[in-house]
């Protein structure tokens, strides 16, 4: 069982995906269309801050819940870099890069909430206190 979130696979995915996404408003003229920069802005940082409150949580069915809202808010960002691409404030390889790294991430998230949702853990154990050695007489 992981520790930290950074030692799941699939998170280090979801940090690629939001570089990818954030690379994209720095350079394209997405910033001109201020409600869809935003838009996008907010979704993107929900898929890491979901993955991330998830982690947190006291069981697996909890932690599912929120990787499933981060997909959620990962296919919210597609759309809305669909939408920057026809009103041609993205390239096409910007669209191309975002759909296909989301289509990868999607899939593993899916497959990670199945997990996830029939693992049946309800004390991830994380959150106990390591009792406190006997000391030395």
């Amino acid at each position: 069982m992981a520790r930290r979130l950074e030692e799941l696979p699939l998170y280090s995915k979801v940090l690629e995906f939001w570089d990818a996404v954030a690379a994209i408003l720095r350079t394209s003229q997405v910033r001109r269309n201020r409600q869809l920069f935003d838009q996008i802005d907010r979704a993107n940082d929900s898929i890491d801050a979901n993955m991330k409150e998830g982690f947190e949580q006291p069981t697996d069915a909890s932690f599912a819940k929120f990787v499933h809202t981060a997909k959620g808010s990962l296919e919210e960002v597609v759309t809305c870099v669909r939408q920057a691409r026809k009103k041609g404030l993205v390239t096409d390889a910007d669209l191309a890069t975002i759909e296909e790294l989301g289509a990868a991430l999607g899939k593993m998230m899916g497959g990670f909430i199945k997990y996830l949702r029939a693992s049946g853990f309800t004390d991830r154990g994380r959150h106990h206190i390591a009792p406190t050695p006997p000391k030395p007489r």
